[in-house]
């Protein structure tokens, strides 16, 4: 359904954006933008995109109907009328030359010519409650702003959002809004009219945020206003109080006809042109117009739209946030969109197994403790257990020096060196009972449910007394273990995204993740927690080695098929996820 109000936009010549929302706002924003800067692609020059309006709504249907109403604002504005009293004829012929006052259009929008016409309706009623001056109004109390999926909200910020009703409009409810930020120069607020009372202060509180998200929107000196305009009654003085649960629980049962009879006992009468094809969303224009005595009060519709087409638009002052110029085509990420959306964690019953590691079996627990490989039969093999301990710098001077491209110096690494940042970056710290028979070995590094499902392979070129080759880290025995001895890390190098650098390094740490340890029980969250995993270690092995006077460059930056192979796993079940190089801090370079 978000498609067909998506496409009502386009088919006027214009385009819809989302608009990204500080956190506080509990809202969704689009933002009407020209048809050129329809397209979601990359700009590394951060070009201004002109936004010819802005909506808020609860959710992006919301949001789209609204641009869609405004998109049809445009036209008329644009398309030579300056008025909606310019461009339609009454119902009987009449050019109405005697209503007209240069205001904007009344359009709306919805599933059904009723509900456009309803929405039309609203609007214009709303323009003139805003214009009449409002003074006074009573409060209402006890609205709970998290209540239904129509609510939108600030939270958290040093503010409110009073609501009010304001009287009647034609014999229909107007409902007003103020937001008071102490950070404002003035509070803003917002009218609208509704015969459902409830979502009127909903609409109403869309509407003021919407007020509040084009004040933090960058706008050009010479900028004139949106063409949307919710009066001006931030000073309106509260008569009395009612509590948002007394007002009507639903809308009228036949709500376009009981508009109908309250603007005829207020002498009125709506014309009504309809805007788009009716096979499609329902658009229309609408004016209101005194109604003869003897005329029956109807909504009538008096022609069609379809000689209009798009023009060029103007900005109207307002700029998009430079990040609407670092973006992407949805299709670039759906993939990864459905993943996240399928690794949530829900509170429905079955989202992820039970597990009770006291009720499995000896041989299944003893399972959890091996989180490692074992190459035992390499033909060399390094003992990582130095003796004595290393000197180490303050975190404070570790915090302060770690540099991902800080100089590297042309010697080596000792041994020493890599046994101490090893060990003390994955090696075993201690242990853990599960059930009364198992002691389980826990390490330097965090780990979802503690099942280490990442894996350390270090590619050696210069350390002393380890000679040159691919080595696994196996935590539990404290050994490198030969893998891989026939590429040299320059030849490596060649499949980073930084090879002279890489080329640098007295070695390579490479991080594989272990998807089978990890996702028989978390499913698909364990892919999140594979990677926080390896996160976690990265994080330990870089700190360490800072520690150590070293220079520890993460890089995410490899061919992954090359790199899987090199490794020898199969790149699913098991896959290398990031690279850290190390390398002697050049001397002279101890500040930087």
């Amino acid at each position: 359904m978000d498609e067909d109000m998506l496409r009502c936009v386009t088919e006027q010549g214009f385009a819809a954006r989302t608009l990204p929302l500080p956190l506080y706002v509990r809202a969704h924003a689009e933002v009407l933008v020209p048809a050129a800067d329809a397209g979601e692609r990359l700009d590394l020059r951060a070009a201004d995109i002109p936004l010819l309006d802005v909506a808020v709504a609860a959710d992006r249907r919301g949001a789209l109907r609204q641009l869609v109403e405004r998109a049809a604002v445009l036209r008329i504005l644009r398309s030579g009328r300056g008025s909606l009293h310019d461009s339609l004829p009454d119902s009987d012929g009449d050019s109405g030359a005697d209503a007209r006052d240069g205001s904007p259009p009344a359009v709306g929008a919805g599933d059904s010519h009723d509900e456009a016409v309803t929405r039309a309706i609203y609007q214009e009623l709303a323009r003139r409650r805003a214009e009449s001056g409002i003074e006074k109004g009573t409060l209402i109390t006890g609205r709970d702003q998290a209540d239904g999926p129509e609510g939108v909200s600030l939270r958290g910020v040093d503010g409110r959002i009073d609501c009010y009703l304001l009287g009647e409009t034609a014999g229909v409810p107007a409902l007003g809004a103020v937001l008071r930020l102490d950070r404002l120069e003035r509070p803003l607020c917002a009218v609208v009219c509704d015969l459902w009372e409830r979502r009127g202060v909903e609409r109403a509180v869309q509407a003021v945020l919407r007020e509040f998200v084009v004040t933090t929107l960058p706008r050009r000196e010479d900028a004139d206003r949106a063409p949307i305009s919710y009066g001006d009654f931030h000073d309106v003085v509260a008569v009395g109080e009612t509590d948002f649960g007394t007002l009507a629980p639903r809308p009228p049962r036949d709500e376009t006809g009981e508009l109908r009879a309250r603007l005829r006992l207020h002498g009125h009468r709506a014309s009504v042109r309809v805007l788009g094809p009716p096979d499609r969303t329902a658009l229309v224009a609408c004016r209101l117009e005194p109604a003869a005595e003897s005329e029956p009060a109807k909504l009538p519709t008096t022609g069609t739209e379809d000689d209009w087409r798009p023009r060029d638009v103007a900005a109207l002052g307002l700029r998009a946030p430079r990040q609407l110029s670092l973006t992407y085509e949805r299709d670039d990420v759906r993939i990864g969109r459905v993943y996240h959306e399928n690794s949530k964690m829900r509170t429905a019953y079955g989202t992820l197994p039970v597990v009770d590691i006291a009720e499995m079996s000896l041989p299944a627990r003893r399972l959890l403790g091996q989180a490692y490989r074992d190459f035992g039969h390499a033909r060399r093999q390094y003992p990582m257990r130095p003796a004595g301990r290393p000197r180490l710098l303050t975190l404070d001077q570790v915090v302060r020096r770690r540099r991902s491209w800080a100089a590297m110096g042309d010697g080596a690494l000792t041994r020493a060196e890599l046994a101490h940042l090893l060990t003390l970056s994955y090696g075993t710290t201690g242990a853990a009972v599960a059930g009364q028979d198992l002691r389980l070995p826990l390490r330097a590094t965090p780990s979802a449910g503690g099942l280490y499902s990442s894996d350390l392979f270090v590619l050696v070129d210069r350390v002393t007394g380890v000679e040159p080759g691919l080595y696994y880290f196996h935590p539990g025995k404290r050994l490198l273990q030969l893998v891989d001895d026939e590429r040299t890390l320059a030849e490596v190098a060649e499949y980073t995204g930084y090879r002279e650098r890489a080329g640098e390094a007295a070695a390579m740490v490479v991080y594989v993740g272990a998807f089978r340890r990890n996702q028989w029980k978390y499913r698909e969250r364990g892919y999140r927690t594979v990677l926080l995993d390896c996160g976690h270690l990265a994080q330990s092995v870089v700190t360490t080695a800072t520690s150590l006077g070293l220079v520890a460059h993460p890089m995410i930056a490899f061919v992954d098929d090359y790199f899987n192979a090199y490794v020898g796993v199969d790149g699913v079940e098991d896959a290398v996820l990031y690279l850290t190089l190390l390398g002697p801090r050049r001397t002279g370079d101890e500040a930087a």
